[in-house]
């Protein structure tokens, strides 16, 4: 039996609200890494971003860190399989 492939992986952030008011008390945002030809494969997956809070952030470099902490994760996955 070959060896199951990881086509996904969704992580979940949360965060207290923004002091404007524009988003709910607490944020929260779903990252979800998927790949048409899986993970394992050594290919690059894409990102969809999800919300139904509201997700603040206060430069795109916050954004960026947390794909880069989902990429990390999902790294060593690769490095442990």
């Amino acid at each position: 039996m070959d060896k199951a492939k990881l086509e996904s992986a969704l992580f979940t952030f949360s965060q207290e609200g923004n002091c404007l008011g524009t988003t709910d008390t607490m944020e929260q945002l779903t990252i979800e890494c998927a790949s048409d030809f899986g993970i394992d494969e050594g290919l690059e997956c894409f990102y969809v971003l999800k919300t139904s809070t509201g997700w603040s952030i206060d430069n795109v470099k916050e954004l960026e860190d947390l794909i880069n902490r989902c990429n990390g994760i999902i790294l060593k996955h690769k490095n442990e399989a």
